[in-house]
């Protein structure tokens, strides 16, 4: 189906709708899930896989092979679901009282994610976020892109664990490609039992890639309407007497930081950075 009711009983098309909303059959009033590409977008009915109780299964099987992983590392003093008063909050795992891991797998909204990780910032304690559950896949789409993370061995990364198949999965070196910031990374997976190996992987990160705007991708800017993007059109044609799609035809797009919020063609035409909210990128985005 294409279309679903929203939680404010809205009717909502699935290429309008995001991942972060609940949305529920105009028939039946059940809850959908939202399936959403480059190619297609559409609502599909849950199913046995995707109700509370095989989530919360999922949820504690993951959680008890982070515990094992901890402990092939060495790790004593791990407890779980441990109350934090002064926060109110009960993280999945604490170790040593000192570090916090967050097993994620029913979807959360930014605002919720970055308010659980201040709360935990403010008692000084480092928090990790491991997606699973609805945020397990195999590739990285925008949804993903508030958990990330900067490792210097990694670059910008996320950690996801397949707890079906007891394997975690790294996506490091993540990007935004081309004019319109497509999501480029790479992708190592690793046993619970090679954590160590995790640990100690270093990725290769001097590769680069640039390439020419394509004609396809003109004609897409050229026909893209709307307040911000005709201002934006005006103010380059007024300081350079020359339109956007004429100065973008032969440009080299690279790879951009997965901070932004603006197509990279919008940069590179003099609009001022929007950055993504991500509550894990701690630092200035411009040094990381």
């Amino acid at each position: 189906m294409y279309a679903a009711l929203n939680q404010d009983k809205r009717l909502t098309n699935a290429v309008e709708s995001n991942f972060e909303d609940k949305y529920f059959c105009v028939k039946c009033e059940r809850p959908v899930i939202l399936i959403k590409n480059d190619n297609n977008a559409f609502f599909k009915h849950e199913t046995a896989n995707h109700n509370e109780e095989n989530e919360r299964d999922i949820h504690k099987k993951g959680k008890e092979l982070i515990v094992d992983a901890l402990k092939i590392l060495g790790y004593q003093n791990i407890e779980s679901e441990y109350y934090l008063k002064t926060i109110k909050q009960r993280p999945d795992i604490f170790i040593n009282r000192k570090t916090i891991i967050e097993y994620q797998c029913a979807k959360i909204n930014v605002d919720k994610l970055s308010s659980r990780v201040e709360s935990y910032h403010a008692l000084k304690i480092p928090n990790i976020w491991i997606l699973g559950g609805e945020y397990l896949s195999n590739k990285i789409d925008r949804a993903h892109l508030k958990f990330i993370s900067y490792r210097k061995p990694w670059g910008f990364y996320l950690i996801m664990l397949d707890s079906e198949h007891e394997q975690i999965n790294l996506f490091y070196s993540i990007k935004l490609f081309g004019p319109f910031n497509k999501i480029r990374y790479k992708q190592k997976s690793f046993l619970i039992e090679d954590i160590q190996q995790l640990l100690e992987f270093k990725a290769n990160l001097n590769q680069s890639i640039s390439l020419e705007i394509n004609p396809y991708q003109l004609d897409k800017i050229r026909k893209l309407k709307g307040k911000k993007a005709d201002a934006l059109k005006l103010k380059f044609y007024q300081s350079n007497k020359q339109t956007v799609e004429d100065f973008l035809k032969q440009k080299k797009f690279g790879s951009l930081k997965p901070i932004y919020q603006n197509h990279q063609w919008k940069l590179i035409c003099g609009e001022q950075p929007e950055y993504l909210r991500q509550p894990f990128l701690r630092t200035k985005k411009e040094d990381n």
